[in-house]
């Protein structure tokens, strides 16, 4: 279980240090939710029963947009090569790096 939490530890450093994965995901979500209302009309009726959804909809679109790096930093300076061997189940690997993942987005 230490093994486990010192991964997301890790990963949610290595997260803070980059900070262009969180501002490219803060922005996105910003100018898609800022784009619906000049899609749809500026009608606060409609806006107020499809807001919910929009955000949801965005907030998950924006947190796939970096899903691509989720093991590439790892790949390229041999950590996960490094975990597969550190006994470690592969599986609790990946669930740690989608927690990280999770917090930081």
């Amino acid at each position: 279980m230490s093994g486990f939490l010192a991964l997301i530890a890790r990963d949610l450093r290595l997260a803070r240090r980059q900070g262009a994965d969180i501002a490219m995901t803060l922005a996105f979500f910003v100018v898609v939710v800022a784009l619906f209302p000049l899609g749809l009309g500026p009608t606060p009726a409609l806006l107020s029963k499809i807001a919910p959804g929009i955000l949801w909809v965005t907030a998950l679109l924006a947190a796939m947009l970096s899903f691509d790096r989720l093991f590439q930093q790892d790949v390229d300076d041999g950590g996960l090569d490094q975990l597969a061997l550190s006994g470690l189940p592969l599986p609790a690997v990946a669930v740690a790096k989608a927690i990280a993942h999770w917090l930081t987005t």
